[in-house]
């Protein structure tokens, strides 16, 4: 009994600390050159996916921006963002890709990976009664949702 509640108590605090401990942002930058997307279209529909994304982190983190704190630095794969679009027939095989950087004061802090969201994870990101054939790539539900599913990942890893 007394083993559990030390681990319980040791849980709690770890907890706390980790929730208290969240990551303050000073920047968040995202790169996106659309010169690069040879696919028309794509490059009309993705035309403000960067300052959208900067935009929707930023209203997850109110509370954490900080000019002490981390920058978020995200380079989208404008050949991926072109490929899904050109390629996908619905939205069904499309993905936004992209190089995440966040450098947090300190040498040793930084991390770096590639986040991809695909289409199959928007669904929880859709308004209530989506009918997820009638969506299209150049569609502001899924658009929306697109964004929304990337600036989620992004502030979670912070936390």
């Amino acid at each position: 009994m007394t083993r559990f509640l030390m681990s319980t108590t040791a849980a709690l605090t770890l907890a706390a600390t980790t929730a208290i401990a969240a990551t303050n942002v000073k920047e968040i930058d995202v790169e996106v050159d659309l010169d690069a997307i040879e696919n028309i279209q794509a490059a009309q529909v993705w035309t403000e996916v960067g300052s959208d994304l900067e935009t929707a982190i930023a209203e997850r983190l109110v509370g954490q921006l900080d000019d002490s704190g981390a920058r978020i630095l995200i380079d989208i794969d404008e050949v991926q963002l072109a490929n899904s679009f050109q390629q996908a027939i619905g939205v069904a095989d499309s993905v936004l890709v992209g190089d995440v950087n966040i450098k947090e004061p300190g040498i040793a802090n930084n991390e770096r990976y590639t986040l991809t969201v695909q289409a199959e994870q928007l669904v929880a990101y859709f308004p209530d009664g989506t009918v997820q054939g009638d969506l299209t790539m150049g569609s502001e539900v899924y658009y929306t949702a697109m964004v929304n599913a990337f600036a989620d990942n992004v502030v979670e890893k912070l936390k």
